[in-house]
């Protein structure tokens, strides 16, 4: 994140609550590696709070949070056009 050029980062997958105390320095990164070309999917969660999809794991969003970023991590291990 103090990395002044940005450029050539591998892709990001990068995931917050609403209401995660990280919210705003998580999406102020995205769009700085937005702005060097750097390919990131950002998922912000409403009214998530801070480890919520560990504390409720059960929960319906907290499921869909986690497939969110295993399925961001199972395509960046096995599409071999990424690498």
């Amino acid at each position: 994140a103090r990395r002044g050029d940005r450029t050539g980062l591998p892709p990001a997958w990068i995931g917050v609550g609403s209401c995660d105390l990280f919210h705003d320095e998580d999406v102020a990164y995205a769009g700085r590696l937005a702005d060097a070309g750097v390919p990131c999917e950002l998922h912000v969660t409403p009214g998530g709070y801070h480890a919520f999809d560990l504390l409720q794991a059960k929960a319906g969003v907290s499921r869909a949070f986690r497939s969110s970023y295993v399925g961001a991590l199972r395509a960046a291990l096995l599409d071999s056009d990424r690498v």
